[in-house]
């Protein structure tokens, strides 16, 4: 007989361990004084987990934890590097910020000096009583014109100038990376970043003339992105990326899958191990971009001037990365909650003994409820290819488990 302590502390997948089908679970019920003895004998029905079968769930759990860790890093890197649209985005934000304005000014005025010779240059326009003033003069304007950069940043028009040439730079890259050629003739085989037509306003507006921005190179203000002999490296790099972006997502949510389907008996336990680690993923992900960024800012600038400008150019950035980091703690703690309401805890149980009428007669509104959470999930990030797909799955992954707590539910609560 399957006696236990009683049907409303128990979920489907203990009694099952105890060896009890799921017609007994709704019928059979310990009679006074044989409780202590009923569990005696189930406990002994209950064949023991040795070899393989003890570890191996453990051991997919951890190993797609190790997995969803870099999977994470590599979705980031795949958005954020290889998307034109959020590079462009965020190329945008970085130049709505006043410390990096204020760097990016002082870039295009030493391109101006540096050169030109300005103090040449003023000397030929002004007369020649007065030329032994060009010197001092040009130093003397240095400063103005980088406030001047600085003002023409933060205009909107132009802006928008830096935006467009953030995404034709992008552009241009991944059109070499994409195999496209003919289309780096007119920068010596590197893929830059053109800043002239802003420096040739600089230099209109700053008081120094059109003549200093008709000597300046044609190379002045071309940031290289990346030079010509890089480009098959970074070829087969992006291949992996992109090859590894979908791969790897999809590993993980199999391996988890895996693991929770051969942990028999111990399946809710084991789910919870999963929820866990994903949550610890996430928890992983923003102490890496926390700290990483503090590492990374400290080994690139050589001034304390420079630190801020970088720090908030690697928190721009990385924002796509906090989005990952954030997703997979808010995904880890739903796990953690689905694998809480079906166990033997008391809380838990009450609410499967509430929500047994609703799941019965009217379980429309509970898939209704699981689908409007999803849809929020779904329109918390970008919904892109790199993202609709996993999130698929794992919308099937929440239906298929909704389905599964509602049959316990109806077994452990039935009718009347």
């Amino acid at each position: 007989m399957c006696w236990g302590r009683g049907r409303s502390t128990l979920s489907l997948l203990e009694w099952e361990a105890r060896g009890c089908s799921p017609d007994l679970v709704a019928t059979n019920y310990p009679r006074d004084g044989e409780v202590e003895q009923g569990e005696t004998a189930a406990t002994k029905a209950v064949p023991t987990v040795t070899g393989w079968r003890r570890w191996l769930p453990w051991a997919l759990v951890v190993v797609a934890a190790v997995i969803g860790l870099v999977s994470a890093l590599n979705v980031w890197v795949t958005r954020q590097a290889l998307n034109t649209d959020h590079w462009t985005e965020s190329s945008a934000q970085l130049l709505q910020s006043p410390e990096i304005r204020n760097a990016v000014s002082v870039y295009m005025v030493d391109q101006i000096y540096e050169n030109v010779n300005v103090s040449q240059v003023l000397a030929d326009r002004l007369p020649p009583r007065t030329q032994g003033l060009a010197a001092p003069l040009a130093a003397a304007l240095e400063q103005p014109a980088v406030r001047t950069a600085d003002a023409l940043l933060a205009r909107p028009r132009v802006q928008a100038l830096w935006e467009e040439a953030n995404r034709k730079a992008h552009t241009l890259f991944m059109a070499v990376i994409d195999g496209k050629h003919g289309v780096l003739t007119n920068t010596n085989g590197n893929v830059v970043l053109n800043l002239r037509p802003l420096i040739d306003q600089v230099a209109a507006r700053s008081g120094l003339g059109g003549r200093v921005a008709q000597k300046l190179p044609p190379d002045a203000g071309q940031i290289v992105i990346m030079k010509g002999n890089q480009l098959d490296t970074a070829r087969k790099g992006v291949k992996v990326i992109r090859v590894l972006s979908f791969f790897l997502v999809f590993l993980v949510l199999g391996l988890f899958t895996l693991a929770v389907y051969l942990a028999r008996g111990r399946r809710r336990t084991v789910l919870l191990g999963v929820g866990t680690s994903t949550l610890l993923v996430g928890l992983l992900i923003l102490i890496v971009r926390r700290f990483g960024g503090d590492y990374l800012v400290g080994a690139l600038t050589s001034s304390n001037a420079a630190e801020k400008p970088v720090g908030i150019a690697w928190a721009i950035e990385t924002n796509l990365l906090r989005n990952v980091g954030i997703n997979a703690i808010v995904y880890g703690v739903l796990v953690i909650f689905a694998a809480w309401i079906a166990g033997p805890a008391r809380a838990a149980t009450y609410s499967r003994r509430r929500l047994a009428p609703v799941m019965r007669e009217h379980p429309a509104v509970i898939y209704g409820a699981v689908a409007f959470a999803l849809l929020i999930v779904l329109l918390a990030g970008p919904t892109d290819a790199q993202r609709i797909y996993p999130l698929l799955v794992v919308f099937a992954l929440a239906f298929v488990g909704t389905a599964v707590l509602r049959r316990q539910t109806l077994r452990e609560f039935p009718a009347g």
